[in-house]
């Protein structure tokens, strides 16, 4: 898996601060890596912080370049935007869009295609 700054960033600031240590720690080795990808599913959802969480992005922000990271251990680091990697996103299992610089998120937990969370930082 790729840590870009970005993840590291939106690790670090979107998450409660009880479990902000812990997930940065993640991102650090393979076994993390693992871990983290496995938390997309549900985990995620409880620890993020909720003031962070916001009821929409806009057109302009999904134009943004962005990573993919799915909890089937799948993540597309590439220059396209978040608009073009929202169309890629797996319908099974969770998944995490952010920017290139972590400060704009899409989350969608396990089986809630409906239920996506909007994150700004």
């Amino acid at each position: 898996m790729n840590i870009t700054d970005g993840l590291k960033y939106f690790v670090s600031s979107a998450l409660v601060k009880s479990k902000r240590e812990r997930f940065v720690g993640f991102l650090s080795n393979t076994k993390g890596h693992k871990k983290f990808l496995g938390s997309l599913d549900h985990d995620l959802e409880k620890l993020l912080d909720s003031s962070k969480i916001v009821s929409d992005i806009s057109k302009i922000d999904m134009e943004q370049q962005g990573d993919l990271y799915c909890s089937n251990g799948v993540a597309n680091n590439s220059d396209l935007s978040m608009v073009n990697l929202y169309d890629k996103a797996p319908w099974e299992g969770g998944w995490l869009l952010i920017n290139k610089q972590g400060s704009l998120a899409i989350y969608r937990p396990e089986g809630r295609i409906d239920d996506e969370i909007y994150i700004k930082l």
